[in-house]
Parts: C-alpha cells; structure tokens; sequence
C-alpha cells in the first residue's frame, strides 16, 4: 500500500469502527482535496457487523441513561440517529422510527407438561439457533431519590428507588428515567399482541419523542456504503500485532559463555524475533519493515500483509483487548481496558399479521422456571420480530472468530418457551431462527472512547454494552474530531478516557 500520505486505520467493522471510519471520512474529505487527504482505512477479520453489531435489537432512549456519565453521550447519539436517517434516508435503508416503549409485569405462565410440549413443538437443532441483552450501565452518581429502571436477568426494567450509588463499579447496574412523572400506567389492552389477561400491569416508559430504533446490521453497512463514497479503504484481515517503528526492545545480556551449545549465533539471533505466517511460512522480518517506512506504526495482518500508519483506532467490540498483545500497546494495562464478551441470545420471529411500533420489556414471574425471567421484544418495520433474554451472566473471552457458534442450546430453549407463552403472535412456529453473541461490557460499566495517553497516535473505542447502537454514532464522531482536531470539540470525554481508573 502506498504511504506518501498519512494513514488512519481502523480495526473493527461494528457500528463503533464504522460510524468511526464514517465520520473520519466525511471529515477528511470536506477539509482536503483528493490528492492530499489522508488515507482512512477499515480493518475487519470476518464482515461488517459479524457480532453484537448485527445481532442486537437496536433500540435507542434519548433519556435513559440519564444521572449517568454517559447521559451527555446517549442524548447526543440519540439526536445523531435522527439526523442520519434523515440524511440518508434511514426509514428506509435501516428501519429508523420513533416507536412507543413499554415495560409489562406478567405473572404465572400457565406451561404445558414437557412431555406434551415436547411431542407438540419438537424443533430440530437447525432451528435452535440464539443473543440476550444485560444492561450493562453506571448508577447516577446523584444521591437523591430518583426512579430507575432496573434490569433483572436481561434488560427488561423494573421501576424502583436509587438512593445508592455504591454500585458505580459493578457491571449490572441500572439505567435512570429522568422524569417519574413520564411513566404511567396504561390498560393490558394497549398492546394487544401479548396475553392481555396475563399482564399484571403495564406501564409505559417512551413514546415517539424519546424512544426509537434501527436495524443495526443494515445501519452499520450503510454507513459503510456511505463512508466509501468519501475515500473509505476497506481491508479483510486479522491484525496480529501492531508494531511500534520507534521502539526497539531491551537487550538482555546472557551469563553464558560463547561457546556454550546453547547460546544463539548471530544470525539466529537476528531472527529469534521474527514472525512466521500460518499461512504461506514466510517470515515476516519486523525490523526490516520497520527501517523500511517513516510512519511510527505497521498493522501486521495475516498472509504477511502489513499496513504503515500514522493513527490506529481499536474499535473491536468484545476483542478490544487484543491489543494488549501488540507492541505498540505494551503501555496499556489490563486493568484499564477489562472489557469481555457478555454471551447474550436472541430470536427473529416473523409473525403473520405484522405488529405496531411497540418495544416491550416483559419481565416475568411465577413460571416454572427458577427465578425471574425477563426478555425484550422490538417488532421491526419489514414486519419482523427480534426477541432476546437469556444473558448468561459471567462475562468470558470470546472465541477468536466471531462466526463460531456460541449459543446454549438451553437458554435457547427456554426463550423459545418464555416467547409463545407470552405472545399467541409469536408462537412457536412463527420463530424463524436464533442467534447469539458477545456483548462487550466493560467492568465498570462505562466505555473508553480514548488516546492513549503519551501515544503518537493509538485511541480506543469500546466497551459500550448494551448501548453500542445507540452510542455508537456518536463515539465515532468524537474519535474522528480527535483524529482530525486532534481536541473532541462536540462532547466532553473526561469520563470515558483511558486512564480514568487506573
């Protein structure tokens, strides 16, 4: 690749790498002409929204998480979201609508016998595909009495006082609706696809003005689409280090004498560092490439390609802490990025009669199951439904491809049964499939949109949780303002930065 100009490169095609490269793009190109813009380029393993970014309900509050350090961020993105749909015809391209939001108490599910249930709705394991949603979010940091919503299990919310904000550090918290006054009680009967003689109560916590949605993985490929049209690179390929041209690492004098057997001759030495590629065993010398280019990094992907470059954005979700790994990262900690993949399920159902713009939080009590269950439902405008619940709770590494299957067979199951019991619309036979991911929820519960302090040019983007869609956008415009102005001049991101905890 060319290296004339400078480089920024992105590793991560979710809606945070791509509302990145967007914004970085679009910024770059009104500010340069052709033959001296900067080079943006985007780096993805597998496809463009492979994880949480294709596989999540796309849901968006402007005010839910408000009394939190992310209300400034949630509120902007919320208003960032309109403005792309309207610029670029989001009804359309990536189901953008307003919609009424609603959280459902319901009570003792009658279930059928398992045996009966078994013999009557048998499914073959092609059919048990899943991804559930854990709010993953910081308590308000006001000590006054204020209602939240709080989410038990998944992300179905239960309304109840804060009056602690202890919990700043732990990764379940709760998201805060800023107005008691806004949620009120309404009749079973306003939304009439669920069981209305099962719902105990049911209030309603949006309406058009301040709850929304999107189909993610169509919105993270149009703005892909539309980041392209502004000189947008694209790449395939699994970064395996980033390499630091200005570092050279400590030499380590050995008390062994010259002669000893098992001491390194020089030329073994020259390359006891060096990378050997999976794929063709060629090696890869390092320190060749780095005297061979004048930027301060090189992106080593696999088959022995490499990419020099100014700038490098890692924005890759639930694999963000990767680049612990890299070279040019060594000063990274990992207790400053303790992001992990939180494994969540979901079902896409396409019912026969298509249901209004109503999202549903239902939380469930009194089954046959142990504990709670809550899950959430967001009917779509193509007509389709995306159900999800069944978080399990231990968040975990995810498997190094994100195509690799990671659903659990029982959670998938049990939402399957949660869904028909709750809904005659979204009765068993009216789930097409389910899917699962890893959702990338950081421990304390706050994302790092971040440089990486005494860096040239190394940022961070991630750890977003279950919020990824709807602040997505605007992370990548706060990135690109620092990539670009190298000062974020929209949003204040002193709470997000990297160093903030340790």
């Amino acid at each position: 690749m060319p290296t004339g100009r400078e480089t920024i490169v992105v590793i991560g095609a979710g809606i945070v790498g791509v509302s990145t490269a967007y914004f970085t793009a679009k910024k770059l190109a009104a500010e340069y002409p052709a033959e001296k813009r900067p080079r943006v380029v985007l780096v993805e393993q597998c496809e463009p929204g492979c994880s949480a970014s294709g596989k999540s309900g796309g849901f968006l509050a402007r005010h839910w998480s408000d009394g939190t350090d992310t209300e400034q961020l949630a509120q902007f993105s919320y208003d960032l979201h309109a403005k792309l749909a309207q610029e670029h015809n989001g009804p359309e391209r990536w189901g953008y609508r307003p919609l009424n939001t609603f959280c459902a108490e319901i009570d003792r599910i009658p279930v059928m016998p398992a045996k009966q249930h078994k013999a009557v709705h048998q499914r073959t394991e092609a059919e048990s595909v899943v991804t559930s949603i854990e709010v993953i979010a910081p308590r308000s940091h006001s000590t006054s009495s204020m209602a939240t919503v709080e989410y038990s299990g998944t992300s179905t919310p239960t309304l109840l006082l804060d009056t602690d904000d202890s919990q700043q550090t732990s990764t379940h918290g709760s998201i805060a609706v800023p107005e008691v006054g806004s949620v009120k009680e309404v009749a079973p009967e306003a939304v009439p696809w669920l069981k209305t003689d099962l719902v105990n109560k049911l209030r309603q916590v949006g309406d058009t003005t301040s709850t929304a949605q999107v189909d993610p993985l169509k919105l993270t490929r149009s703005l892909l689409v539309e980041a392209k049209t502004f000189g947008l690179e694209s790449v395939r390929g699994k970064v395996i280090d980033v390499a630091d041209t200005g570092y050279r690492p400590p030499f380590i004098e050995l008390s062994i004498d010259s002669k000893h057997p098992y001491r390194l001759s020089e030329a073994e030495q020259a390359n006891v560092l060096d990378i050997v590629d999976p794929i063709n065993a060629e090696r890869i010398d390092v320190k060749s490439k780095k005297l061979g280019t004048n930027k301060p990094y090189i992106v080593l992907l696999d088959q022995g390609r490499d990419i020099p470059a100014d700038k490098i954005v890692v924005a890759c979700g639930a694999w963000a802490n990767s680049c612990l790994r890299w070279e040019a990262f060594r000063d990274v900690s990992a207790s400053q990025i303790p992001i992990q993949g939180l494994r969540v399920h979901y079902l896409l159902a396409k019912p026969k009669e298509q249901i209004p713009a109503q999202a549903v939080f239902a939380e469930i009590n009194g089954t046959v199951y142990s504990g709670e269950d809550a899950i959430e439902i967001y009917p779509r405008p193509d007509g389709s439904v995306f159900i999800c619940g069944e978080a399990l709770d231990d968040p975990e590494m995810p498997p190094h491809n994100p195509f690799e299957p990671v659903y659990s067979k029982r959670a998938t199951g049990r939402l399957k049964q949660i869904v028909n019991d709750v809904s005659s619309a979204l009765s068993f036979d009216m789930i097409q499939y389910g899917l699962a991911c890893h959702l990338p929820v950081h421990a304390k519960g706050i994302p790092v949109i971040s440089k990486v302090p005494s860096s040239k040019g190394l940022y961070i983007a991630a750890g977003h949780g279950c919020w990824g869609i709807l602040n997505g956008p605007a992370t990548g415009l706060a990135v690109s303002e620092l990539l670009v102005d190298g000062d974020c001049s929209s949003l204040d991101l002193s709470d997000f930065r990297l160093d903030r905890w340790y």
